[in-house]
């Protein structure tokens, strides 16, 4: 089938994959093979877990449980953002570049 498909529609194909239940989402993001029911019971299972161990005895209790559930979720507290700053006059230079549209 070699050329049977445009870059559009392989694009197409790969933005309507299912979250979760897709291997190539899960090789490139580990964090994506994580549906939201996923992550809503692993929400559960670690407040459930947090409670258990802040209601021990603290000298019985032992070490604090690790978390279950994404990256994000597991990391603890994190404040990284994704996104870069830039001033007023650095994004009006970018947005001034000229754009290219993608053919196909």
């Amino acid at each position: 089938m070699r050329g049977a498909h445009t870059a559009a529609h392989v694009a197409a194909l790969a933005a309507h994959m299912p979250q979760g239940e897709s291997a190539l989402y899960a090789a490139l993001d580990p964090d994506a093979g994580w549906t939201r029911t996923d992550i809503l019971l692993a929400l559960l299972v670690n407040h459930f877990t947090m409670m258990r161990y802040g209601m021990a005895d603290r000298r019985s209790r032992g070490p604090q449980p690790k978390m279950v559930g994404p990256s994000w979720m597991t990391r603890g507290k994190m404040r990284k953002l994704t996104a870069r700053t830039m001033g007023v006059d650095e994004l009006m230079a970018e947005l001034r570049k000229p754009r290219t549209q993608a053919r196909g």
